[in-house]
């Protein structure tokens, strides 16, 4: 990645604790998606790394995350382990920068939501209703979590 101070990659979420209330048919859509997810997106991101976010600089530098891998989460407190990649990329498309090590979190869909990156975990504030999520542990929650819509 570049190391000029512009390009820093912010990943600040803001921690306040929203409370949500959801009604039993959010609770089983969820479930729903939770084992939608399981069954189709694991086996579909193992032959190919699935971008699930992508911030743009203004010199048409991009930094995209993707999921290298994932897994059911061992530890009850999670839903999904998940092993994140990063690659900066110049104007052409080109690959200026790839991270080779695995950086991992884990997710949690169900309330209280949250993704989980080291001993802290980023609340989720639902819903997620907003169509551009410009921060990239909501982004990989809803890559998880969200019920697909048709």
């Amino acid at each position: 990645m570049a190391r000029d101070q512009e390009h820093k990659f912010n990943s600040n979420i803001d921690a306040r604790d929203d409370r949500l209330v959801l009604d039993p048919r959010e609770e089983e859509m969820r479930a729903i998606a939770f084992f939608a997810g399981v069954l189709v997106a694991t086996p579909s991101m193992a032959a190919e790394r699935l971008i699930f976010y992508t911030a743009n600089f203004p010199d048409a530098t991009s930094v995209q995350l993707t999921v290298l891998s994932n897994s059911v989460s061992q530890n009850s407190d999670y839903d999904f382990d998940v092993a994140i990649g990063l690659a900066e990329t110049d104007v052409s498309g080109a690959v200026r920068y790839e991270d080779t090590g695995k950086h991992r979190a884990r997710v949690r869909c169900n309330y209280p939501a949250y993704v989980g990156v080291g001993a802290r975990k980023y609340p989720m504030a639902l819903p997620l209703n907003r169509s551009a999520h410009d921060d990239w542990k909501e982004s990989l929650w809803m890559t998880f979590c969200a019920v697909p819509s048709s």
